[in-house]
This record gives C-alpha cells, sequence and structure tokens, in this order.
C-alpha cells in the first residue's frame, strides 16, 4: 500500500519511519472534525494540553457540548475549518470527508490525523502510559495499534506510582543541581547518582526519612519531601 500524499510505501515490517516528539499546544488551535465517540476522546485527551479545541461535525455528541471551552461549529466540514489550525484530527465515519481533510491539511501544511487510517496521516497517535509528569509513548508505526496496546498495558504494570513520584523529587532538586558547583559533567554525576540508588526503594516503602538522607548524602543540604511522601 502506498501513502496517498507522498507515494511512498506504507511501513510494511521491520522499519517505523516516524519520528517521536512531544509538542506543545498551548494556546494554540486544534481542528477536531466530527462529533461522535472517537472525536470525544481525542477532544478529552486535547484538553489536557492546554490547547484551543473546535469541534466541527453536523451533529455533535453531548459529552463533547458540556465542554464550556472547546468551540462547536455543528455543520458540515468546509476546507476553511483548517485556517489558523496547529493540528488536525479527523475522527468521522465518512471517507470522503475524511480524505478532504487529508488533503486540505496536506495543501496548508498543517499536519493531520484521520482516525484509523495511517495512509492518510502525516501524523499517528501512539498509546500512551501516563503517570504523574511521566508520559510513554509506544507505538508499532501503524501496524498493529492492537499490539501497542498490548506494550502499553504491559508497561503500565511495570511503571508503579513510585516512579511518579521520583520524578517529581528529581524535578524538585533539579534547580538546585543546576545551580551548584561544577559544570554539566558533575551535574550529570549527582542525578545518575540518585537516580542509580536507593532512592526509589525508599519512595516505593513510603520511608521519607530514608529518601531525604539519601539526598542530603548527595547534595548536602535537607530537602523536605514531606509534600511529596505522606
Amino acid at each position: 500500500m502506498q501513502d496517498t500524499r507522498s507515494g511512498l510505501p506504507m511501513n510494511s515490517s521491520q522499519s517505523n519511519f516516524y519520528y517521536p516528539l512531544f509538542i506543545d499546544l498551548r494556546d494554540r488551535t486544534v481542528a477536531v472534525i466530527g462529533g461522535g465517540a472517537v472525536a470525544c476522546r481525542k477532544v478529552e485527551g486535547l484538553r489536557k494540553t492546554g490547547a484551543r479545541i473546535k469541534v466541527v461535525s453536523p451533529e455533535v455528541i453531548d459529552d463533547i457540548s458540556r465542554y464550556g471551552d472547546v468551540e462547536i461549529l455543528q455543520r458540515n466540514y468546509i476546507p476553511e475549518d483548517l485556517e489558523g489550525a496547529s493540528l488536525v484530527i479527523a475522527a468521522t465515519d465518512d471517507e470522503a470527508t475524511n480524505i478532504a481533510v487529508s488533503r486540505d491539511a496536506l495543501s496548508r501544511n498543517i499536519f493531520c490525523n484521520v482516525v484509523d487510517q495511517p495512509e492518510l496521516c502525516s501524523f499517528i497517535v501512539p498509546s500512551v502510559i501516563e503517570k504523574g509528569p511521566i508520559k510513554i509513548a509506544v507505538s508499532t508505526g501503524g501496524v498493529s495499534p492492537t499490539l501497542s496496546k498490548k506494550l502499553r498495558f504491559e508497561l503500565d504494570k511495570f511503571l508503579g506510582p513510585e516512579y511518579a513520584t521520583l520524578a517529581l523529587v528529581m524535578g524538585k532538586i533539579r534547580p538546585l543541581v543546576i545551580s551548584g558547583e561544577g559544570g554539566f559533567e558533575r551535574h550529570k554525576m549527582i542525578f545518575d547518582v540518585l537516580i542509580n540508588s536507593e532512592l526509589i526503594d525508599a519512595i516505593r516503602e513510603q520511608d521519607r526519612s530514608y529518601a531525604e538522607e539519601i539526598l542530603y548524602d548527595a547534595l548536602g543540604v535537607h530537602i523536605d519531601l514531606s509534600e511529596l511522601i505522606p
């Protein structure tokens, strides 16, 4: 199968040509074409990013309409709906509309995702594991979304809540380490020591005093973790 946008062969077996990245959508417009359950899931995820969301569909379910921060245009899609958008997602059950959205986005250099139709996409949405500030994205390049979901499930079992707390602890001490003596290599060494220490075990066991002791030994100052570890 060929990519209808570029004429290149679709990803088949051993390669995944997609470039992984996380994008900042705060205050950027994202157009969602479609108003059903699938579109609703996309809107729910996008609302967490701080994006300005515009939904275009002749029919919009109540679960979308109830969001006061989502602009809703209850009519058929027109190409002008993409004006000013940084990203577009087509989540309709109408093939002609999906193709039109993909084509119009391409002509405007707007990244486009058409749900479950990777040949019409310029980006695909991975399966995501999310624990606090940690996000891990898993993709098979569109070859097997079911496998992506399976891998997400397995990784989610491994990634306990202690890792989210560890990430918050590292974020708390980061300004102190960066502003301390030494350059990049010393700062990196401190982070490496802590990440590979028993700090994660102390957090897992909810042993705040031991976690604070480990930080003191590495940093030479007391770090209060009462807000992160009960």
